[in-house]
């Protein structure tokens, strides 16, 4: 047999930073198993740490992005007791499963497989817990990761297939659930007492880091001084995140991800989200609990039919009742009254520059002429209602100019591009596109330039 001495570089694809393993002792075993693996046949292997500042730079957004994609696969948290009693499960994101019904599958899964486990358990040792195999089959259109331990077993319930990066995350928070545990373990195969697992939703967050998924806020309690050290893209995601939370009191990382790598163009995804990441370890960013969502949801519902049933008594005078109604008999000569009424209207609110206002009561003078089929009236309103918009458009367009002009000038090229965005969103409208073409080309084109500049 001929015998080679290799000299490599090995990138192990985890920051040591957020490494879950015993960075650094575990390093030289961590990465001969994955050379054995991978059918190297080793004999000795020697370790060597060479930091470069970039590529671990690199790494990082890779491993970041990696574990966001990890945990939006995951559905569903279930631990068993070693008889297969489920004692605790935890829905990650909106769609619970029922744990009992499950468990009673993977335990049926588990004892079809019992010899398969014996063998496994033979060849298993205490002191090598991330050799232990795991067990994946399928349940519905989920996919269930089974991982053994000494008093427990782990699942989790996925939509695909598990990454090779899952699996080592699974293995290290079994390793640590029953460490921390295993007492209480010992104690529920005795007293059958769920309550002795209550704290267990905090590890569960703490170790798979589900809080990405949960809805977002910013703290109201940050520092000037923090806010002028940011980076370009917490910047960026600092302002478009304050947007956000102008219309719903929270958004989801995807939101404002989406949000952001559109906005700033050249910077990539994997880059913006490890800025995200920094800002939730920093408390910049707030998660809230996904009972919050569901709470915080029925609130608004309630709060909105109790907004429809007032506004619905206030309307209940004669004169919009019937607007609002267009089933309400009325004869044609009323009909076109009452069209000269809110066409009068409208003249009033436009010349007085409230065009909400001359939108409204066009569009009350458009039922009243669709009452007694006056075409040619219909005509003319519904070009009114289009100028009308068009002029609002005008007005939105304007703003966003100035304030574009504005930002440039300070060299606020975040808010700079906010504002590009909002003019093009302006002029790519069905109504605007294809006479803006022009336009469009030159914007694109300042659009580029000021994402260069952010270089």
């Amino acid at each position: 047999m001929t015998y080679f001495k290799l000299v490599l570089g090995y990138e192990c694809g985890v920051d040591k930073s957020v490494c879950p393993l015993d960075y650094p002792d575990y390093c030289p075993r961590c990465i001969f198993k994955k050379f054995k693996n991978a059918e190297f046949i080793i004999d000795k292997i020697e370790t060597i740490e060479q930091d470069s500042d970039i590529k671990r730079q690199e790494m990082n957004y890779r491993y970041i992005w990696k574990k966001y994609k990890d945990i939006l696969n995951i559905r569903h948290v279930i631990i068993l007791s070693n008889n297969g009693i489920p004692i605790y499960n935890m829905a990650v994101g909106d769609h619970p499963i029922d744990a009992t019904l499950l468990s009673g599958f993977i335990q049926a899964n588990v004892l079809f497989s019992s010899e398969k486990l014996a063998i496994a358990d033979k060849k298993r040792t205490s002191e090598d817990i991330h050799d232990r195999k795991f067990y994946e089959f399928q349940y519905k259109d989920f996919n269930i990761l089974l991982r053994n331990g000494k008093f427990s077993r782990i699942c989790l319930i996925l939509d695909n297939s598990a990454s090779s990066n899952l699996r080592e995350l699974l293995s290290h928070f079994i390793e640590n659930f029953e460490k921390i545990y295993g007492d209480k373990l010992k104690e529920f195969e005795k007293t059958g007492n769920l309550e002795l697992f209550k704290s267990v939703k905090k590890w569960i967050e703490k170790m798979f880091e589900v809080n990405l998924i949960y809805p977002q806020t910013l703290s109201a309690q940050i520092p000037p001084n923090v806010i002028d050290d940011f980076s370009l893209i917490q910047k960026a995601v600092f302002e478009y995140s304050n947007d956000l939370l102008k219309e719903k009191p929270y958004f989801f990382i995807p939101n404002i991800l989406d949000t952001t790598a559109r906005i700033l163009g050249i910077i990539p995804r994997e880059e913006i989200l490890w800025n995200i990441y920094q800002m939730l370890r920093d408390n910049i960013i707030l998660s809230k609990d996904l009972q919050f969502q569901r709470h915080e949801l029925d609130i608004r519902r309630q709060k909105k039919q109790e907004r429809e049933y007032e506004i619905r008594k206030i309307l209940e005078i004669e004169e919009l009742s019937e607007v609002l109604n267009e089933s309400t008999p009325i004869s044609i000569e009323e009909a076109y009254q009452k069209m000269i009424f809110y066409l009068n209207k409208a003249e009033v609110a436009k010349k007085n520059s409230a065009y909400q206002d001359a939108l409204n009561e066009y569009e009350k003078a458009l039922v009243f002429a669709k009452k007694y089929n006056a075409q040619a009236e219909i005509g003319k309103i519904s070009f009114q209602i289009l100028e009308v918009l068009k002029f609002n458009k005008e007005i939105e367009l304007e703003f966003a100019r100035e304030q574009s002009i504005k930002a440039e000038k300070k060299k606020n090229y975040i808010k700079t591009l906010k504002y590009l965005f909002e003019i093009k969103d302006i002029l790519t409208s069905e109504f605007d596109k294809a006479k803006n073409e022009k336009k469009l080309i030159k914007l694109n084109q300042h659009i580029k330039k000021i994402q260069n500049l952010l270089r």
